[in-house]
């Protein structure tokens, strides 16, 4: 069985992702039914993606 701090690793890693993904598809969707770059949307798409990508960052960083 694997240790609970690998366990933890794997839970954000996994979570960044899912971020990332839901940040990319809001931006997607916005995109497509005509939103701009000042959209709402657009902006909550903007955010996961940079929780997503910071949380990645932050994961490799503490696992050195």
């Amino acid at each position: 069985m694997p240790s609970p701090e690998r366990l933890y690793r794997g839970s954000v890693r996994l979570l960044s992702l899912l971020f990332l993904g839901l940040g990319l598809a809001i931006l997607a969707i916005t995109l497509a039914n005509g939103g701009g770059p000042l959209s709402l949307g657009f902006l909550m798409g903007v955010v996961f993606l940079a929780v997503g990508a910071g949380r990645l960052w932050i994961a490799s960083r503490m696992s050195r």
